[in-house]
């Protein structure tokens, strides 16, 4: 097990989210993606009679709009040299967000929160019934509240309290 002097100080830190909604549409575009692979490699290994452009268009379509659905991303980074944050949202190279100083953190805790699912099944993404335990990094500012950090795995959430503490010299 790595302790705090295992790290070195980082500049800066990329949350990214797991949980922002995007899982889904994600998961469409790589079922778009492998569609449209099938779709223009088909005509290589059986005789059809659609036209070669037909083909190239209902591939190239569904490719293009797997890729736009596979990119999309969202998170939080942290500069902690310039002591600034931004929450942003990305499509392909494109990003978007506000950078905003972040206040003083007197406190940073991790928190595990356990609660039992009951999904319903949509067709698209995963579904799931049991128990699930996520990990919290809880930012404190002034006594409350002020950023909250999710993770699915232990180890990831305790490596990124470790840096985020370091970061902004907790």
């Amino acid at each position: 097990m790595s302790n705090e002097t295992d790290l070195k100080p980082v500049k800066h830190f990329d949350y990214k989210s797991r949980n922002d909604g995007t899982k889904g549409p994600r998961i469409l575009g790589q079922i778009l993606l492998a569609s449209g692979v099938i779709v223009i490699i088909t005509p290589f290994f059986a005789d059809l009679d659609t036209d070669n452009l037909k083909i190239a268009l209902v591939g190239g379509g569904a490719l293009l709009i797997g890729i736009i659905l596979s990119s999309l991303r969202s998170g939080t980074l942290f500069d902690f040299q310039s002591r600034k944050f931004k929450e942003y949202q990305r499509i392909l190279w494109f990003e978007s967000g506000e950078w905003e100083v972040f206040p003083d953190i007197d406190h940073l805790e991790l928190i595990h929160h356990t609660f039992r699912t009951s999904f319903t099944p949509n067709g698209i993404t995963p579904t799931m019934n049991g128990l699930v335990t996520i990990y919290k990094i809880v930012l404190l500012a002034n006594g409350a509240k002020f950023l909250v950090l999710d993770y699915t795995q232990e180890r990831d959430a305790v490596k990124a309290l470790e840096e985020i503490k370091i970061g902004i010299g907790i």
